[in-house]
C-alpha cells in the first residue's frame, strides 16, 4: 500500500483533463467502467475515488498481480497524477517497482534495463495483457511496474 506517482498527461483519455470540466463521481464511474473493460481479474472488487488528480483505490482479497494491474491501469489514465493504493491482497507478496517510460524506450530496452536481457521483452508484454495490445506500441509517458514476476504498462495515446 502507498502512494504512486504517474505522468498526469499520459495515458487513456476518459474525460477532459485540460479544461477541468468534469465531476468527481463521474470520473470514478468512468475509471471503474474502464477497469471492467480491461478484463483484469477482480477489477469489479475495487472502489475508486477521484479528487484533484489523485485516485484512491480500495478493495480486499485481490491477488498481488491483479492489484498491480489495476493500480497501473488507473494511474495510466490522463488526468491521474497519483494513485493511493489502499487495496489489501489475499496473500502478501512482493510488490513491483515502478518505471516511467521515456520516449525512446521499447519493451526490449526496458527488458534490457530491468532484467539485463533485451530478449525477455515478451515477458513484459505477456504480463501486460490485456492493457497492452502489441509489443510494438509507443509507451512514452506511461508508467510500468516491474519485478521478476510482472510488468504492467499502458500505451500512450500517440502509440
Amino acid at each position: 500500500m502507498g502512494l504512486f506517482n504517474f505522468v498526469k498527461d499520459a495515458g487513456e483519455k476518459l474525460w477532459d483533463a485540460v479544461t477541468g470540466q468534469h465531476d468527481k463521481d463521474d470520473q470514478a464511474k468512468k475509471v471503474q467502467e474502464h477497469l471492467n473493460k480491461t478484463g483484469i481479474p477482480d477489477a469489479d472488487k475495487v472502489n475508486i475515488q477521484i479528487a484533484d488528480g489523485k485516485a484512491t483505490v480500495t478493495g480486499d482479497g485481490l491477488s498481488q498481480e491483479a492489484k498491480e494491474k489495476i493500480l497501473v491501469a488507473v494511474g495510466n489514465i490522463s488526468g491521474i497524477a497519483s494513485v493511493d493504493d489502499q487495496v489489501k491482497t489475499a496473500t502478501p507478496a512482493t510488490a513491483s517497482q515502478f518505471y516511467t517510460v521515456k520516449s525512446s524506450d521499447t519493451l526490449s530496452a526496458i527488458s534490457k534495463q530491468v532484467y539485463g536481457n533485451a530478449n525477455l521483452y515478451n515477458k513484459i508484454f505477456e504480463a501486460n495483457k490485456p492493457m497492452l495490445k502489441s509489443p510494438d506500441k509507443n509507451l512514452s509517458g506511461a508508467s510500468v511496474a516491474y519485478s521478476g514476476r510482472v510488468v504492467n504498462c499502458q500505451p500512450s495515446p500517440a502509440g
